[in-house]
């Protein structure tokens, strides 16, 4: 913390952080931030959709740009946007999808490739995804859908136990994708073989996995247990219970968590209902249900995550922050280029008070976002 702090901008990069004295502001531009709290901005792994559009439904580059949008407005600077399980054609497409993206960029929140959180996952623990388009492990699959993503895929998740995951997280890994354990049965040893074969991070942890039980460990366990694991959490006060969140924290430390919004359509609209397949998903006490009360996503953004963990698991403000900046950057390796302020990264920035609510937002130095 640097308190009366300044951040010094050129062009679209951080040239010095630090006391407002220290840097001179004659003759340039200056943004106040009005005595508020200037942090990174936010690095948002798994984001399937908002501002009503879902890119595993829609499949368009101006739906990504709707959802860039509208989690830019909480602060979040970057994103993963995610593709579900869905026909192989409509997953190619989502993929080409969030690759446009990436080339034009959007306006606001920079896309920094995508996140498949499926097909390859276990039918026993499909949460909300559809179980007709699962697919097992398959390096000649995956490679359509790296080809269909222009190289842009940038984190996979898989259930490891299932058959031919292992030499599929070897090749994943070697094209420079993110393996990501989730949807998932896999005991401690399967977590431990995919851990071995390249596999770094959890997807949501606590949902859709193994419970930990006293003589099997499970995928929990393993999670929490093996250091070189990095676990995606949801933040959002329903997904995981306020203990859990803090039991996930003190086993693995501050710096080996990341949050998540698992966020879909309706985040930043008044939208009290959507499609997802053939099924009509509800909003219910700032969650999102099927029919069958499944838990189908969230309403969550960056922002509230940030403060839901630093108030719910008792944490201080500036290990919160971290959460939802330094530590996803590093999960996917563009911690040299991203997640805190430091002169020579992107200058993306997020004014906020001490409750989170944000005021500004810039990405690479243009202001994208002012309440």
């Amino acid at each position: 913390m640097i308190p009366d702090g300044a951040v010094l901008i050129e062009n679209d990069r951080i040239r010095k952080v630090g006391r407002r004295r220290e840097i001179s502001d004659q003759y340039l531009e200056t943004v106040d931030a009005g005595g508020k709290i200037i942090c990174p901005g936010f690095i948002d792994l798994q984001v399937n959709g908002g501002g009503g559009a879902l890119l595993t439904e829609d499949a368009n580059y101006e739906s990504v740009c709707r959802m860039a949008e509208a989690h830019s407005s909480f602060g979040t600077t970057s994103f993963l946007p995610t593709v579900m399980t869905a026909h192989e054609r409509q997953i190619c497409s989502a993929l080409r999808a969030a690759s446009e993206a990436v080339r034009k960029g959007t306006g606001t929140a920079t896309v920094l490739g995508s996140h498949l959180e499926g097909p390859f996952i276990n039918r026993k623990k499909k949460g909300i995804h559809d179980e007709r388009y699962m697919l097992s492990p398959s390096i000649e699959t995956f490679s359509s859908f790296y080809e269909a993503s222009e190289g842009t895929l940038r984190l996979l998740t898989l259930a490891p136990e299932l058959p031919a995951s292992l030499p599929l997280v070897e090749h994943a890994v070697m094209k420079g994708v993110t393996v990501s354990i989730g949807h998932t049965t896999a005991s401690f040893l399967e977590v431990q073989q995919a851990v071995n074969a390249g596999a770094s991070v959890a997807t949501h942890i606590f949902n859709a996995m193994e419970g930990l039980s006293s003589r099997e460990p499970g995928t929990v366990g393993a999670i929490l247990s093996i250091e070189k694991v990095r676990a995606g959490l949801v933040a959002d006060g329903i997904h995981v219970h306020p203990k859990s969140m803090k039991v996930c924290i003190q086993a693995k430390g501050i710096e080996n968590v990341f949050l998540v919004t698992d966020a879909m359509s309706p985040v930043g609209t008044s939208m009290t209902s959507f499609r997802l397949g053939d099924k009509e998903i509800n909003v219910r006490d700032g969650g999102l249900y099927a029919s069958d009360g499944t838990i189908a996503g969230s309403m969550l953004t960056m922002n509230t995550a940030v403060r839901i963990i630093n108030e719910l698991a008792d944490l201080p403000l500036q290990q919160a922050i971290a959460m939802a900046t330094i530590n996803p950057a590093t999960a996917i390796c563009i911690d040299q280029q991203k997640g805190s302020l430091e002169a020579g990264k992107d200058a993306d920035l997020v004014v906020c008070d001490e409750k989170l609510n944000v005021r500004k937002v810039l990405v690479k130095g243009g202001l994208v976002h002012e309440a």
